[in-house]
């Protein structure tokens, strides 16, 4: 062509470009096809597509679709509905077949007539692969970061109530074929606050680990798994009218777990915990309840499978102090020990324990018509056990006195004195504990007042057998009764219940759904792979979760340093009830088209009976695409390899603990396939690493790799490993790193104390066991803590280490630990209170060297409380009304003496105690010097004080309440005469008394023998 023809084709174009459009040709019409997965309903889903034309004109069209599952295609009809929306035409095509995971469809919309012209043959054709929503069909390997947060706060008349759980942390997900798999490994807290009319509840927890699995194969959810881990504080306050009781306790272990696995519902919850119990009442009149204890143990698990409860353990031990203070009485008790146990294993209980022991006192005072008493009451033994649904222990020891206007004792003394065989009223025969209880009420003295109902002086003595069935778990356990009561109201008898015992079992504990549903739900349903914009569907696969989603324009998002085409889209959260709202971009193209690149969602769903709000918001970032690859050859480059460690420096060998190797691994380009480490030199070959969250990994895609190992052998020291890593172009990178592994110390396997009780300064032998893979070099047991010494042990097998070791005056009486030093032939030394009792060393898991250490026990012996010495001395003293004598004693405990009291009998002075106090304080009591052991009392000798040898009696008590007695014979005589006056009472006449008091004593007991007879029988309980 030569240049003027290319100059007049310029201009035809030129002036084709100025001509109006309306006088040009036609635009050819056209069809999109999006699809319209949405229903009438706010949770139906539909198989349909809106077809959208180019203008608002006429058309006719030709529909051809092919619907492939698994290789079959489907038949087909449908039905078209024509609109205008927009200024176009749009046309709704409703087809009758339903939608299924991996179905491909190729839909062709062929138009053939437009506003008259007919002969047309436009097609348009899409075609797309059935998936489930954020899960591509292509194999792939991504790492995402999560974070979501679950809140459920709102108020009531009670007051505040809440549920509050969150989570940071790292996902990872992977297509291998049909099976999809998701982990999802970080932190987080979890909080509940409830509130009633009685109390308020609060649990706060700080989640260590929280991990959740997810399984789906062929697009159908196979397995879920949520685990949680963590510690935190319980605080529960309870109000009952002026009562109100508050428990705060430190967890120190908690555990919730909930899975579901091919439809089977799982849950293990466990929690441990320590803590502080106070309950406290303030009445009227200075009443009032006050109760301090102290929570040591508290433990709680079960495991659920299927509906069916397999294990519960419920377990607690606490001790409280008991101070109740009402109408002018009181009652003091000290709860020693409160303990409970239960343990159920596929429905059978196998462990039962309730425990109770404790000591205190009592009193109180009353008036009536100006006389006054005062009660006074110790309770010198509380002890009830049951253990493996057996009554073992029922012990109750009080003893009382009356004081005032009216004086006396009172005393019950309850325990069970024998077991064996009992018929009951129908002749039965069953096992029961014999527990006899006696009480006494002695009034000795009145001078007034109408106590006790009028009872005069005297003394009532009442005795029981209460044959009870040996089950603590049946009801009406008493089979017979026996009782003899003597005073004025004399009877003895025995009954046989009707209807007793009632047989019955513990009832098992039943399953629970305790933990809920704890996983996040989020929501899921089919979609068209890839997305195209103006799709809309409904993903309606999560129960109580349904979004209606739209797509919107597409855009390139730089992910993993490369650029990913997505498209962005829109849902609503429309269900049954929820509302929110939700956006991000899902990539459209490539081998990942159908993934989620980036998520924001906000949700509120109904929960509870009043409607309440659990709003749930969350935040996804897809952060590494590890396959398929993304990048070519020529652009990769190989791993760098950073510090090799063991994770908090540390690793012990012989088998002593679960070891972490770390490895920093860097790569560009974030394909790295796989790390491993040469450990030969610890014995262990060759491992593999992981980034994934699994075998001991802290976190996913922290570049950190990681492997769990456990070093059986003797090595120590610092040992050579090599670590290669490998990306998946097999670019490869090594390094070698030096690890050091720590020296375990010996461990002590057994200790035997003989005896296991003695006083201080006595000797015991103490045999000790010890194991040391390197061999045992010495074992020492120091008592320098008690001003002892260390005392080396010796051995002939270096195994069994044995000394005599005398035990220190520095030990107080009660438990003692005592410390065991071992120190091994490489010089690793380990001091220990506690040993580890083994039937074998070795472990097919840890190694032949391990020693298992589930049961610890204490390493102590019991130092017996020594009695304070006490030295008295006879003396003599002259009669002297106008002066004050001063009596003394000598008295010295390595604990401490407590008090020393003497009875001074007709030395009494007027009004004065039984008992009085004697002094050492180098003011009271006559006493000279403070401290120095000697005690010192005024004795009251008045003008009527007969002459002659008057004996009394002396007590001393240690700080532990140990108690010495002895006495002395205080002789008083006029001052001018060394015998006695005429007016006492000589050793001949008190001797002479003595006798005759001696002989009517022989004489009774003779009658009594004589008739009580003799004859065959079965004794006073019935039994033979």
């Amino acid at each position: 062509m030569t240049n003027r023809g290319v100059s007049i084709c310029l201009a035809v174009v030129l002036a084709m470009s100025l001509v109006p459009a309306s006088v040009q040709a036609d635009e050819v019409p056209s069809v999109q096809i999006t699809t319209h997965w949405v229903g009438d309903g706010p949770t139906a889903t539909l198989h349909a597509y809106t077809l959208t034309f180019s203008d608002n004109g006429t058309y006719s069209v030709d529909i051809d679709m092919l619907q492939d599952r698994n290789g079959t295609a489907l038949p087909t009809s449908y039905n078209l509905a024509w609109d205008s929306m927009g200024g176009v035409r749009t046309a709704l095509l409703t087809f009758d077949t339903s939608l299924a995971w991996g179905d491909v469809i190729d839909l062709t919309v062929t138009i053939t007539d437009h506003d008259g012209t007919s002969g047309l043959d436009i097609a348009t054709q899409r075609t797309f692969t059935v998936g489930q929503w954020n899960q591509p069909m292509d194999d792939h390997e991504v790492l995402l970061s999560t974070s979501w947060a679950m809140n459920q706060n709102y108020t009531t008349e009670a007051g505040e109530q809440a549920f509050d759980l969150s989570f940071t942390g790292q996902g990872w997900q992977e297509r291998v074929g049909t099976t999809l798999s998701s982990w999802e490994l970080g932190n987080g807290t979890f909080r509940t606050v409830e509130t009633t009319e009685d109390g308020a509840t609060e649990l706060n927890l700080v989640l260590t680990q929280l991990w959740k699995n997810e399984t789906v194969v062929a697009g159908l959810l196979t397995s879920q798994v949520f685990d949680a881990r963590g510690f935190g504080n319980l605080q529960t306050t309870i109000i009952d009218g002026d009562m109100v009781t508050v428990i705060d306790a430190d967890v120190s272990q908690a555990l919730l777990n909930r899975s579901v696995i091919n439809g089977v519902v799982g849950e293990h919850l466990s929690i441990e915990a320590t803590g502080l119990l106070n309950v406290s009442e303030d009445g009227e009149e200075n009443n009032s309840l006050s109760i301090d204890g102290e929570l040591a143990v508290f433990l709680f698990e079960y495991v659920d499978h299927d509906g069916e409860r397999l294990l519960q353990h419920t377990q607690f031990e606490a001790m409280a102090d008991f101070i109740l203070i009402e109408d002018g009485s009181r009652l003091d008790v000290s709860l020693d020990g409160f303990s409970s146990l239960a343990r159920w294993e596929n429905g059978v209980r196998t462990q039962h324990l309730e425990e109770l022991y404790g000591a205190g006192t009592f009193g109180f005072a009353d008036q009536d018509e100006n006389a006054s008493l005062q009660v006074n009451g110790t309770i010198l033994d509380l002890h009830t056990k049951l253990e493996n649904g057996t009554t073992l222990i029922d012990d109750l020891h009080v003893d009382g006195t009356l004081s005032g206007d009216v004086q006396g004792t009172f005393g019950v003394v309850r325990t069970i004195e024998d077991t064996g065989m009992q018929a009951n009223a129908t002749g039965e025969l069953f096992l029961v504990n014999v527990i006899f209880q006696e009480s006494w009420f002695n009034i000795t003295g009145i001078n007034g007042g109408n106590f006790f109902d009028g009872a005069g002086v005297g003394a009532t003595h009442n005795e029981t057998w209460d044959y009870q069935a040996v089950q603590s778990d049946w009801d009406n356990r008493t089979v017979r009764l026996v009782w003899r009561e003597t005073g004025p109201d004399a009877s003895e008898g025995e009954e046989f219940p009707e209807r007793s015992p009632i047989q019955q079992n513990a009832t098992a504990p039943v399953a629970e759904e305790g933990l809920g549903n704890l996983t996040v739900g989020r929501e899921t349903g089919l979609m068209p792979i890839p997305l195209m914009k103006d799709d809309r569907l409904r993903l309606a696969g999560q129960e109580g979760i349904t979004l209606t989603v739209s797509a919107g324009d597409t855009r390139i998002d730089v992910r993993d340093g490369h650029n990913l085409t997505v498209i962005e889209w829109t849902g609503v959260y429309e269900g049954d009830g929820e509302a929110g709202l939700a956006s991000g971009a899902m990539v459209s193209a490539g081998p990942l088209k159908g993934l989620l690149s980036t998520v924001q969602r906000t949700l509120a769903v109904p929960f509870g009976e009043d409607s309440e709000t659990v709003v749930l918001e969350e935040t996804q970032t897809l952060e590494r695409v590890l396959s398929p690859e993304i990048v070519s050859e020529d652009d990769n480059t190989a791993p760098s390899i950073g510090e090799v460690q063991w994770r908090d420096g540390l690793a012990i060998g012989e088998g002593a603990m679960v070891a972490h190797l770390e490895v920093s691994v860097n790569d560009l380009e974030w394909n790295v396939i796989g790390v491993t480490a040469d450990l030969s030199s610890l014995d262990l070959g060759e491992v593999e690493l992981n980034d994934r969250g699994l075998n001991g990994d802290a976190a996913i895609g922290d570049d950190i790799y990681t492997a769990s190992v456990i070093i059986t052998g003797l090595q120590v020291g610092a040992h050579s490993v090599g670590v290669s890593a490998t990306d998946s172009f097999g670019a490869t990178s090594s390094t070698t790193g030096e690890l050091d592994v720590s020296n375990q110390a010996p461990r002590i396997i057994d200790v035997e104390v003989v005896p296991t009780s003695l006083e201080r300064g006595q000797s015991a032998v103490i045999n000790v066991e010890a194991y040391d893979g390197h061999g045992v070099d010495r074992v020492q047991l120091d008592l320098r803590e008690y001003g002892g010494e260390v005392v080396n042990m010796t051995s002939e097998d270096r195994l069994v280490w044995a000394a005599m070791v005398e035990m220190p005056i520095g030990m107080n009486p009660g438990h003692r630990s005592m410390l065991i030093v071992a120190t091994d032939d490489l010089g690793a030394i380990t001091q220990q209170r506690f040993f580890t009792p083994v039937d074998e060393v070795g472990s097919p898991v840890y190694g032949p060297h391990h020693v298992a250490s589930e049961v610890e026990l204490p390493i102590e012996i019991h130092i017996l409380n020594d009695r304070p010495v006490l030295v008295s001395d006879s003396v003599r003293l002259d009669k002297n009304p106008d002066e004050q004598a001063v009596y003394t004693v000598q008295a010295t405990d390595p604990d401490g003496v407590e008090r020393v009291q003497i009875r001074l009998g007709v030395f009494a002075p007027i009004g004065g105690g039984e008992w009085a106090m004697m002094h050492d304080d180098g003011v009271n009591g006559g006493d000279e010097v403070a401290g120095d052991g000697t005690y010192s009392v005024l004795l009251s000798v008045r003008g009527g004080t007969p002459l002659g040898t008057h004996q009394v009696s002396l007590r001393a008590f240690d700080v532990y309440g140990e108690l010495n007695t002895d006495s002395a014979v205080i002789t008083l005589a006029e001052p001018d005469t060394p015998g006695v006056s005429e007016g006492g009472l000589s050793t001949m006449v008190l001797g002479a008394l003595g006798m005759v008091v001696f002989l009517g004593a022989l004489v009774v007991l003779a009658l009594m023998l004589r008739r009580g007879g003799g004859g065959e029988g079965g004794d006073r309980f019935g039994m033979q």
